[in-house]
């Protein structure tokens, strides 16, 4: 594996893990919202929540896409 290959999968493991952080601690914000009665709040957490997923899609296509890209090369 080469200098950049190594960095690269690195990188992709620390954007992985901060969606899903982002995910899992706006979906906790979200319910703790929600028990405390505070709707604004629950609303704000939940399009938080709703942006991680959509990122983390986008972000699992892409990289499907440029292993599909690779493999094809190959």
């Amino acid at each position: 594996m080469t200098f950049t290959k190594f960095f690269g999968v690195l990188l992709a493991m620390l954007v992985g893990a901060l969606i899903l952080v982002w995910v899992f601690v706006s979906a906790a914000a979200f319910v703790y919202a929600l028990t405390q009665g505070d709707g604004d709040a629950a609303a704000t957490y939940a399009l938080f929540t709703g942006i991680g997923v959509a990122v983390g899609v986008f972000v699992g296509w892409f990289a499907r896409r440029v292993a599909k890209a690779r493999r094809e090369r190959q």
